[in-house]
């Protein structure tokens, strides 16, 4: 499965993390993203990945805020770590979400999960929850691992372990 996966902020995928990935894949692109150099990222990565046949999209804090517009522009399932998505508007400018024919906001049809550290002091879990209720429908997959033992840096033992269930639900079409 051709995966995306995409740093956070003033970050990087290392080497470490990378062997992880492709553990779970055989096609991974991960690209070196300045995020406060590019106000429009997630615009750049739609136009630049429009004619790639990305499957699954992985993110980590601002990557994890991009992965998750980048999974509903193109209906693929997401795995998004501290998700910076209390921070949308002030780093990033946001596209509008695709619009259905009714005039509303297209329903997510793919499995997005949202991994939240407890005691993650860059990335608020507690004003992250509110912003995930609003956006989504009860109607919509959505899964919340709230983690007491995690905070906004994520180590290779839950990494490794959050692929693995975020792809073995993948596999079973869920």
């Amino acid at each position: 499965m051709k995966t995306l996966y995409l740093h956070g902020l003033d970050s990087f995928l290392t080497d470490e993390k990378r062997v992880i990935l492709e553990k779970y894949t055989n096609n991974l692109v991960a690209p070196s993203i300045d995020y406060r150099k590019d106000p429009y990222t997630i615009q750049t990565l739609l136009e630049c990945y429009k004619d790639e046949k990305i499957e699954l999209v992985i993110g980590s804090s601002m990557g994890g805020l991009t992965a998750y517009y980048l999974s509903w522009f193109w209906q693929i399932p997401c795995l998004a770590f501290n998700p910076a998505l209390p921070y949308r508007s002030t780093i990033q400018e946001l596209p509008a979400l695709p619009i259905s024919i009714n005039n509303e906001k297209n329903l997510r049809q793919e499995y997005l999960r949202v991994i939240l550290g407890r005691h993650d002091d860059v990335v608020n879990p507690f004003d992250t929850l509110p912003i995930l209720m609003n956006d989504m429908k009860e109607s919509e997959p959505l899964s919340i691992h709230f983690r007491n033992d995690l905070a906004h840096q994520i180590p290779f033992s839950i990494f490794d372990e959050e692929l693995n269930y975020f792809f073995e639900k993948v596999k079973l079409g869920v």
